[in-house]
């Protein structure tokens, strides 16, 4: 007998054949098919549980406030300082807190900083 049977047995409390049923449900699982299908009804309740909400429970919308990043944009006026004293061509500021697109001896470069959680 198969060791995964015999696990499956001791664990679940199956008998060898539901233990072989279940690894065989698993491979076809594992292969796209579908052997649990909810009723359409389920679905659709299915469905809606999964959805983020952007409003809480009182129905005022959500929002997050983004909090300014002094230095991040401290940083980003540097480099962009610096790289306008090269021959820039087409240099954009996009992001004042993270990001710098240019152009320099005809290929497009893009700078972005980020500060990694630590």
């Amino acid at each position: 007998m198969d060791e995964r049977i015999k696990n499956l047995m001791k664990t679940l409390d199956l008998t060898e054949d539901e233990a072989r049923e279940l690894l065989a449900d698993d491979a076809k699982i594992d292969k796209g098919e579908k052997l649990f299908e909810l009723p359409e009804e389920l679905q659709k309740g299915a469905k809606k549980a999964r959805q983020v909400r952007s409003v809480d429970a009182y129905g005022k919308k959500r929002t997050r406030e983004r909090k300014e990043d002094a230095t991040k944009k401290h940083l980003v006026k540097w480099m962009w300082d610096a790289l306008n004293e090269l021959d820039l061509r087409n240099a954009v500021l996009t992001n004042d807190e993270r990001q710098i697109d240019f152009e320099y001896e005809g290929r497009k470069f893009r700078v972005v900083l980020s500060a990694p959680r630590t």
